[in-house]
């Protein structure tokens, strides 16, 4: 029988929880609760989107006509990671050389890079941003999803650069995590399978990481 011993490893919950009695003013999620057939509780979802709480992007997210989040194996949304922790000033670019001082040792072809801010909300200031040739490293290295706790570009040209050198590999982006903190190594596993609702560009996910103790 298959089995992980959580006696060796751990999983940590990264999704970032959505709360419906506190919305925030771009990421609605309205809900009211209702009965179904045999007077049993549900909850009929009034607005929302798919970039609410943490969500996988396809695609579709930036091309019209590209694969959306049910196109991708189910394979893309689970596998090895790498960990891109960076303390950075505000505003400084993450680059090709920072990302091969940080994971340049221990990338491999197949893996999901997870960056994570190690200043974040403990300083002020723009989150350091990733460049676009730093997307042009991960994807010469066979990045096979990128998990985002960083900018993409500096301003919304470059944002959008970005996510075109990334999305027409078929290289999906996890956004809005949580507890990022709480993973101790720099190799573990990674899941994010997405609500699957066919042609959708984007879907909701409960991110984990599953590492050894």
């Amino acid at each position: 029988m298959f089995d992980i011993d959580l006696s060796k490893y751990r999983i940590i919950d990264l999704s970032y929880e959505v709360r419906p009695e506190a919305p925030e003013p771009d990421r609605p999620f309205e809900v009211e609760r209702g009965y179904l057939a045999d007077r049993a509780f549900k909850y009929d979802v009034l607005r929302t989107h798919t970039h609410v709480g943490t969500h996988v992007e396809a695609p579709a997210h930036f091309f019209d006509g590209g694969k959306a989040i049910t196109d991708l194996p189910l394979t893309t949304y689970v596998g090895p990671a790498v960990l891109a922790a960076y303390n950075m000033p505000r505003n400084s670019e993450i680059t090709p050389r920072d990302l091969e001082r940080l994971i340049g040792d221990i990338m491999q072809p197949g893996r999901i890079v997870v960056t994570r801010d190690d200043l974040l909300g403990t300083v002020e200031g723009r989150q350091p941003h990733l460049t676009i040739d730093a997307a042009k490293w991960l994807v010469e290295r066979g990045m096979k999803m990128l998990v985002l706790d960083a900018e993409m570009g500096a301003n919304m040209e470059e944002g959008r650069a970005f996510h075109d050198i990334v999305m027409s590999r078929d290289i999906p982006i996890v956004e809005r995590l949580a507890n990022l903190k709480d993973i101790r190594r720099s190799e573990f596993y990674f899941m994010a399978l997405p609500f699957k609702v066919r042609g959708m560009d984007s879907g909701w996910t409960r991110a984990i990481a599953i590492e050894e103790r």
